[in-house]
C-alpha cells in the first residue's frame, strides 16, 4: 500500500528553490538548489446499491426446482431499501440473491482492495438475545444474471466476524481490482441458528475500500 503524506495536497512540484545560509558578517554566502514534491492523496468514490436487480430475495434451501425469491417489508424495491430476509426458521440456510452492489471508482492507477466487515454477533432485536459464530457468507453474483442456488455452500466466505485493522496490518480483501473502475456483485447466505427464538434479527455489514 502506498504511503501518502497528510496536509500537502496537490501534484509533484519541481520548482527550484533558492538556500540562503545566514553566516557572521564578512563571511562567504552559500546558495544551492533544492527540489520539493509530494504526493497526492487517492480519491476515492463508491456507492453501495441493495436489492440491486430484479428478482431480489431469499431462496430457502431446496433441492430440484428453485422457489421463486421472496423478502421482508424492508426491501422496497430495486436498489431501495435493506436486504431483508423476510421470515426464516431456526437451522434452516436461505440464500439472498442481488443483495448488494458495489461500484467504485478512483484515480489510483495501481487500483484498490476492498474488505468487508460484519458485526460479530446475530442480534435479536425483539429481546436482545444474540448468537455469535458465523451465520452470514457472502458469494459472487452476476449483474444481471444469477446461478447461485439456495443450496450454495459458504465455505470460507464468512464475513460474520469482523476484521481487525491496525496500522499497516489488514485482513485479507473479500475483492481486489488492478484497474482504476470496477463493479462486484453479491449474493449473501443466511444460515439461522438452530437455537435461536422468534423475533426481529439484525446485522450490520460495512465495506472498505483502500487504494494500492
Amino acid at each position: 500500500m502506498k504511503r501518502y503524506l497528510l496536509g500537502l495536497m496537490g501534484g509533484v512540484f519541481a520548482a527550484m528553490a533558492m538556500i540562503v545560509v545566514l553566516s557572521p558578517a564578512g563571511a562567504a554566502t552559500a546558495t544551492g538548489t533544492v527540489r520539493v514534491e509530494w504526493h497526492a492523496l487517492p480519491m476515492i468514490n463508491f456507492s453501495l446499491t441493495p436489492n440491486y436487480n430484479a428478482g431480489y430475495g431469499a431462496v430457502l434451501a431446496t433441492f430440484g426446482t428453485q422457489p421463486a425469491p421472496t423478502h421482508g417489508p424492508g426491501a422496497t424495491g430495486v436498489g431501495t431499501g435493506t436486504v431483508d430476509f423476510g421470515t426464516t426458521l431456526s437451522g434452516d440456510t436461505y440464500l439472498y440473491k442481488y443483495a448488494a452492489h458495489l461500484h467504485v471508482t478512483t484515480n489510483d492507477t495501481a487500483g484498490f482492495l476492498v474488505y468487508g466487515e460484519a458485526a460479530a454477533v446475530l442480534t435479536n432485536n425483539s429481546n436482545g438475545d444474540t448468537y455469535a459464530g458465523p451465520t452470514l457468507y457472502y458469494l459472487n453474483s452476476g449483474a444481471s444474471s444469477d446461478s447461485n442456488t439456495g443450496l450454495v455452500s459458504g465455505g470460507t466466505d464468512s464475513i460474520t466476524n469482523p476484521a481487525t485493522i491496525t496500522y499497516m496490518t489488514y485482513p485479507s480483501p473479500v475483492a481486489l481490482s488492478a484497474s482504476a473502475n470496477g463493479d462486484f456483485y453479491y449474493d449473501y447466505q443466511f444460515r439461522v441458528p438452530g437455537a435461536a427464538t422468534g423475533g426481529n434479527y439484525y446485522l450490520w455489514i460495512v465495506y472498505t475500500v483502500v487504494g494500492e
